[in-house]
């Protein structure tokens, strides 16, 4: 199975969650667990790629060719593959410091 570079949080967001244990004596104890939720910087990119492709005029939906896009009349399917292609990239854009 391949391993997908999420990149992270994209906003930082970490949690305490508190579990408690109950004995049956009336004892409790606590123990403070982190957890991570929200979007990962993979998908905060292929978001911010989406607009962009969307908000072109002649961007990837358009029916002709025109543009100068590879990718022309294209299906949902295929111009969120697209995102995450260029979410991909500036992923690993990051990594090549």
């Amino acid at each position: 199975m391949e391993v997908i570079n999420t990149g992270g949080p994209a906003f930082g967001q970490v949690v305490e969650l508190r579990c408690v244990r109950v004995d049956p004596f009336g004892g409790e104890e606590y123990e403070p667990a982190l957890a991570q939720g929200g979007m990962t910087m993979r998908d905060y990119f292929a978001s911010k790629a989406l607009q962009g492709m969307l908000a072109n005029a002649g961007g990837p939906i358009q029916a002709n060719g025109i543009s100068g896009w590879a990718l022309v009349n294209a299906t949902h399917d295929q111009v969120a593959a697209e995102a995450y292609a260029w979410a991909n990239a500036m992923l690993k854009a990051r990594e090549a410091k």
